[in-house]
């Protein structure tokens, strides 16, 4: 209803921080804007000129019992200095006393306007040119008594549902027969286009779903190829894997089996050494026997002479002890005579030889 754009922009040549200045002295009164560089006297007043909003209450337009047509009339206003100067008593209230002065007679302007909407040519249309022709109105209006302005006017159809028979009730000197023989064509116009488009967009989203469906099936057969492709990677890799462990286990047993060969053949010469070694112990001991056995003989055969010399001295010092005591007694018994008879003394007996040692 709104999509046309605007070709004739208005300006309303709305100025920010725009103030009016009141110099009055005694019966003396000017009224100018302020400069950019001003000082204000006890004798000047500062009185803004604002931009107000102002939404005008149009009341809904009534075509029948089927249509209503809401108004929304907004305007954007700003009194500029000639019109301060044409209404120097209202300076306090401008845009109160605007509002006042011409909300009656732009109300009449918008009603009057809209009266085109009883011919149905807006139907098709739409409601954009009267839009412009409304605001367009209120603000050459507006700028005619010295306010800038923008207008801005939105409206609203609101239509409820309608028969033939209906329409064919309706007097024939109602206004609003035609409005509504329009609007009845217009609504079976909209119910078949409606209904094609329905059906475009009911093949559309067949077509749609058919073409999902397509799609949903040549992925899943990608799926289905890319599984197997998958699968069968997955197989030579776990062949490959299986021949390369079982290749692995076969060099692991060779491995193994020159390791035990090896350590049979380490623990046989280990073996052999020790037996070796034994023999040669045994040999060793069965020498080191013999040489106790000889020696033990040795030491037996010194016993035993050690023994017979010993018996010999004990023999020997028997013999001697009783040689010494023979010779005592026969010493003292030819003492006694030699006493009595005087002879020589005799010479002691000789010590018999000694053994020689073993």
């Amino acid at each position: 209803m709104n999509s046309e754009p605007d070709t004739d922009l208005w300006d309303p040549g709305f100025v920010g921080g725009h103030y009016l200045v009141t110099a009055r002295l005694g019966l003396f009164r000017k009224l100018f804007l302020k400069p950019r560089d001003f000082t204000p006297r006890f004798y000047h007043r500062l009185t803004e000129l604002a931009i107000e909003d102002w939404s005008l209450p149009v009341p809904d337009l009534i075509l029948g019992d089927a249509l209503r047509i809401g108004v929304d009339l907004s305007i954007r206003f700003q009194p500029t200095l000639d019109y301060a100067r044409s209404n120097p008593d209202n300076l306090d209230q401008l845009a109160h006393a605007i509002k006042l002065r011409y909300q009656r007679l732009l109300l009449d302007m918008v009603m009057e306007e809209l009266r085109v909407l009883e011919d149905p040519f807006w139907l098709t249309e739409g409601c954009a040119t009267i839009e412009r022709r409304v605001e367009t109105l209120i603000n050459e209006a507006l700028a005619a008594q010295s306010i800038r302005c923008r207008t801005r006017c939105i409206l609203a159809p609101e239509f409820q549902a309608l028969d033939e028979a209906e329409v064919e009730n309706l007097p024939a000197w109602s206004p609003h027969r035609p409005l509504y023989r329009a609007l009845l064509q217009r609504q079976r116009d909209l119910a078949e286009e409606a209904a094609r488009r329905r059906m475009e967009q009911e093949a559309r989203d067949e077509a749609a779903r058919i073409e999902r469906e397509r799609a949903r099936l040549a992925l899943e057969q990608l799926e289905t190829d890319l599984q197997k492709a998958k699968y069968a990677h997955e197989t030579e890799r776990l062949k490959a894997a299986i021949a390369a462990e079982e290749a692995l286990q076969a060099e692991r047993r060779a491995a193994e089996v020159r390791q035990k060969e090896e350590q049979v053949r380490h623990e046989q010469k280990l073996r052999e050494m020790e037996i070796e070694a034994e023999l040669q112990s045994k040999a060793r001991r069965a020498e080191a026997m013999d040489d106790t056995d000889a020696r033990l003989r040795r030491e037996i055969e010194l016993l035993a002479l050690e023994r017979q010399r010993l018996l010999l001295e004990e023999e020997v010092r028997d013999i001697k002890l009783a040689k010494a005591k023979g010779w005592i007694i026969n010493a003292s018994r030819r003492f006694q005579l030699g006493q009595d008879a005087g002879f020589d003394e005799p010479e002691p007996p000789s010590l018999p030889p000694e053994l020689p040692e073993n």
